[in-house]
């Protein structure tokens, strides 16, 4: 019992303090994968929503955006407010 006590001792005579253990960048890399994994999902998210227009199309611009790869698509798409609106044939 002698050892622990002069343990104890020598432990809490010690100036310097203990630091733990990398517990900074450790929540730093949780934080970056955690956001890297949202990213991922945000972007798939998106990508199944323009394949989802593109189906969904009328056959002109399913035409157009079909020969297209994903970034001209995301292009031409982005540019399509810009067109005159189009009247529907549904009445």
């Amino acid at each position: 019992m002698g050892d622990a006590i002069r343990a104890a001792k020598e432990a809490l005579a010690t100036e310097h303090l203990i630091q733990p253990r990398l517990r900074g960048e450790r929540e730093a890399l949780r934080v970056l994968l955690a956001t890297r994994q949202g990213a991922v999902l945000a972007s798939t998210a998106a990508i199944n929503q323009l394949k989802a227009l593109i189906v969904s199309a009328p056959d002109e611009l399913r035409a157009e955006l079909r020969k297209l790869k994903r970034p001209a698509q995301i292009t031409h798409c982005a540019h399509l407010r810009d067109r005159p609106a189009r009247t529907s044939s549904i009445g």
